[in-house]
């Protein structure tokens, strides 16, 4: 993941109002999943659920812990940005 881009399958997690924006499914290699309650809790679903390495951007510390706990690896919202910002200078 340090070459600017995201390898393997990516999935999003809407919650709320933000569900309204986009629908369920996956294109171009972007899996994106409505939470019908708690998006925490559904990232924690997926986390679990995961066959692969579980990559899990959160600002959220208690989620964080929840899903190092179930063995994913945790970034912080910044490398995020930081590594679409690179992607976009290359573009």
């Amino acid at each position: 993941m340090g070459s600017g881009r995201l390898t393997g399958p990516a999935v999003v997690v809407l919650e709320g109002a933000a569900r309204a924006g986009v629908g369920e499914g996956e294109d171009g290699g972007v899996t994106v999943v409505h939470a019908p309650g708690s998006g925490d809790d559904t990232l924690v679903s997926v986390t679990a659920e995961s066959a692969g390495r579980v990559t899990l951007v959160s600002a959220d510390r208690a989620l964080c812990q929840r899903a190092e706990d179930l063995g994913a690896e945790v970034k912080r919202p910044g490398w995020l940005i930081g590594l679409l910002d690179s992607e976009a200078a290359r573009g």
